[in-house]
């Protein structure tokens, strides 16, 4: 059974968009944990852990619908690289989020090749 590349990038893009979901809907819930980061990180993110949750939710949501794809890619990438800047301002482990970042590239480079091609 062979798996095109293609295939490779929509798994890839399922697991992002629903870590987003996921991870949304914790913070809106108010998962202990993750009210403790946000906290930790810094008390002005949790007075906005519904915002943070809620967009986490929309980008992910954005990005594993077809229609909405390329407008998810880049909500998906300026999320996370809002959340690396957060968690490198206060010299916190950013590399989850960077590998996330990488494997939203790799997710639209594997379905959408073309949008990187030249077109001189």
């Amino acid at each position: 059974m062979n798996i095109s590349k293609k295939q490779i990038g929509t798994i890839f893009q399922y697991i992002i968009a629903i870590s987003l979901i996921v991870s949304g809907t914790l913070k809106i819930v108010g998962l202990d944990s993750y009210v403790k980061m946000i906290t930790d990180l810094s008390p002005e993110y949790y007075n906005n852990i519904y915002l943070l949750g809620g967009i986490a939710i929309a980008s992910g949501v954005l990005f594993i619908l077809p229609k909405t794809f390329a407008l998810g890619a880049i909500a998906c990438f300026v999320f996370l690289g809002g959340a690396i800047s957060a968690h490198m301002q206060h010299g916190d482990n950013y590399v989850p989020q960077l590998v996330f970042v990488l494997l939203t590239g790799l997710a639209v480079l594997l379905k959408q090749p073309n949008w990187f091609l030249s077109k001189t």
